[in-house]
This record gives C-alpha cells, structure tokens and sequence, in this order.
C-alpha cells in the first residue's frame, strides 16, 4: 500500500482582527515532510502515529507539509493556498497512492474561503479521483456540513475535551483505513444537525462522560464503525457552524442516518446541563479574598490563546492588585517586547516595565508596573501529557505587587502546572492561581487547588453568546433561539 500523509489546520475566531499568516505556522507547528524526526506534541502526534503503523504493515509512506498555527483570526489568503496547494502538488509528484490520512482542524477560516478543509479536500479529491481513500482527523471544536462528507470517505473526530486524545483518534482513523483498504468495511457517513452552540467539557462532572462511553460502547456493534460528536467552535461566524452528530456506518447509510439522529438528539436532550459554567469577574474576586487551604483557580476564558485571544489582556491581573491579593500567580501573558527588555536587565532587576495590552483592540490597557526580574528562560517549554513538550517561547518572571506574572514570547495557553513550576513558580501556599486558559487544565490542576472557576472577563472570546455580534450563522441555534429541535 502507498500511503500519503499531510497536516494542516488552525482555529479561526473570525471576531480576532489579527490575522494568521505563513509565519503563523512556521512559528507554529512546521515540518517539511519529516514529521517522525520531531518531539512528540498536539500536533504531530496524529502523523506519527500514522508513519509508526503503515511502516509496521510495510507500507511505503509519503509524506508532505505538517502545519499548524495557534488559533487568531482569519488565515491570510496567500498563506492558506500557498499551503494548501504545496501539500497537492506533493501528492501529485508522489503519483498513484491508496489512501490519504490528513491531520486538519476543521475549523480554518480564510480570507474567501469559510471552510478551507471543505475546499482543500474538494480538491484533493478531483486531483486524485474517486479510486484513492481519504481519511480525516479533526478537533472536535470544527465546521462541517455535507461539502466535506461529499469528498471524503472517513473522519474522526477527537472525543475528549479537553484534548488528550488525539493520538487514540489518530490510531482509530488508520484502523478503519487498514480495513477499508483490505475490503473489510465499506465505510458511508451520515450527519445530524445539533443547531446547539457552546462549550461541552467532557472530562467533568455532568452527563458528558456518559455520552462519551456511549459512542464508545456502540462502536464496533449493529454496522456502526465510528461515532463522533462535533462540539463547533462558537467564536466563528460561519454559515455551517454548530454542533453535528457523525456516524459512520459499513455499507448501509440508512444505519449511520439512524445512529447520527439517535446520538445528536441525545446531546442535545443534555445540551444544557452539559454547558460549561461561567463566573464573572467580580465574584471571581470575592470568592479568591475570602481564602483557603488551598489556592483558588482563576481561569482567564476570554484571553485564551486556544480561542483565538491574543493572550495579553491585563483585566484579571489588574482586578488581583486592586483587591489586595498579593499571594497569587498568573499567566502566560503574551509579550515579547516585555520579555525582551526582563532578558536585557536581567535576574535581580528591578525597573518600571510596562506589561501587556499591545497587540489588537481586545488586548485592552496595558499596565505601567514596578517590576522585579525573577526568573528568565530562553526557547523553553512545558510538558504536555506524559511525553510531550509544547514549546512557548523565552520566558521573563517578574514580582508585581508582590504577584509572580509569567511573561512568554510565544502565544500558547496552559497545558500543565509545568508551565510555571519548571520557571521558579511554587504553587503550593498561593492564595490565587490565575491562568489563561478555557478548559484543558481542568482536570490537571485539580489537586492543587481548592476549587476553580471559570471567569468571564473582557476579551475576545466571550462567553456571552447573545453578545457576540453573528451574521451568518445558521438559525435557529441554541442557546440564541430556546429550542430549535422541538
């Protein structure tokens, strides 16, 4: 067999007003048709795992661009068809293969084009004509309609949110790929419109997990072959956004038809109580006052790096000095002109350094502090899952008000307690540990803290879906319109 491989993929917030381009990606996540010779992180992994089994079959494995940008706003146009179209003409060179596997999101967004993987498989697939299989893994935060059911004949999506299992989705998609190719299964893909919005953890107390071990307990039984629900990603304007029900049957779409409506109407029955919760600022600030034994968990959802946000906003550290709260921690804030000048001055230096609120509107203020350098690291990373590093930059620790602020180089949201204790940070003994993140340091972070809220400050990723200013989504959609299914 002769198998193609590729990676490609952001998440646009469509709201951001910076946009991704190339340098984007080659800051990213970048490698030029080696993906087996890189650590282990989010993004490789699916490739690797792929490489690591065809080459176990004996499989001849051809591989092109791996790519990935962390989420902003829309890609610029150039950028996504340099990519796009430098990943086809490696197919096209490579010859007749059997199978594509491809790594996308599913939820990139560029200038002219609203769903680039639609577009980018649609013509893949004229390329290579109906004889080659395609294969699909994508975030479960993704767009998707019947333009990309239409060209392609597998796709999983992860399960889990938080995202710790994409190299298991990974294995899932080669598995049905081997068979197809073996003429084992004849895999047909049916789709269910949730016409829900928002955010669903799957890892935390709620009906989530039991609708996870559900699709689990069902696959492999009655001719369904896979089962994924795709969550939408809620900060795009989109015409195809929302919450869909997959299911990929063998042979029969009357069975997937069946298996997508049964699945997506049982997720929508728990659409609500699977919501994830939202606290405001200021009773955030009041809770994290009143003290404990251990530190309360702040979760800064609007500025975070895996909506979108340009992760520099200064709202909740601004809210900590105000409140007197002198016995906290926060981060990553993203800003390089800060680190910059921390790496010139030193440990030890104490300066008045003006601190985050620079890159876009949503940024916000900016802060004029007095600072003491504490710490400083160049090109590090924190750990990620059990084997991975997930790189952020050169890092600058400065004291403010008596507050340890980890200041980074390089946009990215928090993936373990790494990212501050492999810096000088204890957080054992903090009255407050303030992040920037949504949700994927949740379950993690749990036994280090006495509780955690997720808090709804300003920034471009907002929680209030009423607020956010849709054009083009589809309606009715829940929670804008109260009942949509009936």
């Amino acid at each position: 067999m002769r198998l193609f491989i590729a990676t490609l993929g952001t998440e646009t917030n469509t709201f951001a007003s910076f946009p991704t381009g190339l340098d984007s990606f080659q800051r990213g996540f970048w490698n030029e048709g080696d993906v087996g010779s890189v650590p282990g992180s989010p993004w490789a992994m699916p490739a690797q795992r792929w490489l690591t089994h065809a080459t176990d079959l004996g499989w001849e494995v051809i591989q092109s661009l791996h790519a990935f940008a962390e989420p902003a706003g829309p890609t610029v146009r150039s950028a996504y068809e340099t990519m796009r179209d430098r990943i086809l003409a490696d197919l096209a060179a490579a010859g007749p293969v059997d199978a594509v596997l491809m790594f996308l999101h599913g939820a990139m967004v560029a200038d002219g084009y609203d769903d680039c993987e639609a577009d980018f498989v649609t013509r893949m697939r004229a390329q290579v004509g109906k004889g080659t299989r395609i294969g699909l893994e994508l975030d479960l935060h993704a767009h998707i309609d019947h333009r990309l059911l239409d060209v392609t004949d597998l796709i999983v999506f992860y399960k889990a949110y938080p995202h710790i299992d994409y190299a298991e989705r990974a294995d899932d998609l080669f598995a049905l790929m081997r068979r197809t190719l073996a003429g084992e299964i004849e895999p047909v893909m049916a789709l269910f419109d949730c016409k829900t919005m928002g955010l669903f953890p799957t890892t935390r107390k709620g009906p989530m997990p039991g609708f996870v071990a559900d699709m689990f307990a069902a696959e492999g039984k009655d001719g369904i072959l896979s089962l994924s629900l795709n969550h939408g990603f809620p900060w795009a304007d989109v015409p195809h956004a929302g919450a869909k029900m997959l299911a990929v049957a063998d042979r029969d779409p009357a069975i997937a038809a069946r298996a997508a409506e049964d699945f997506g109407r049982r997720f929508y029955a728990v659409r609500a109580e699977a919501t994830l919760p939202f606290t405001s600022l200021a009773e955030a600030i009041t809770e994290a006052q009143r003290g404990g034994d251990k530190p309360l968990l702040l979760a800064d959802t609007s500025d975070q790096t895996g909506g979108g946000a340009p992760g520099d906003t200064t709202h909740m550290l601004r809210a900590l000095i105000e409140a007197g709260i002198t016995n906290a921690v926060y981060g990553p804030l993203w800003d390089p002109l800060a680190v910059g000048i921390c790496m010139s001055v030193g440990v030890g230096a104490k300066l008045k350094l003006r601190i985050g609120g620079k890159y876009e509107p949503y940024s916000g203020p900016s802060m004029d502090v007095d600072a003491e350098v504490l710490h400083l690291a160049p090109n590090t990373w924190q750990d990620q899952l059990s084997n991975e590093r997930v790189p952020i930059g050169d890092v600058a620790v400065v004291r403010v008000n008596g507050i340890e602020v980890l200041l980074n180089t390089r946009r990215t949201g928090v993936f373990s307690p790494t990212m501050f204790t492999r810096h000088g940070i204890v957080l054992e003994g903090k009255q407050v540990i303030g992040l920037k993140n949504l949700f994927r340091h949740t379950d993690i972070f749990a036994p280090l803290v006495r509780g955690q809220l997720y808090v709804a400050t300003p920034g471009a990723c907002p929680p209030d879906w009423q607020s956010i200013p849709f054009k083009l989504i589809p309606r009715p959609m829940w929670p804008l319109d109260p009942d949509p299914l009936g």
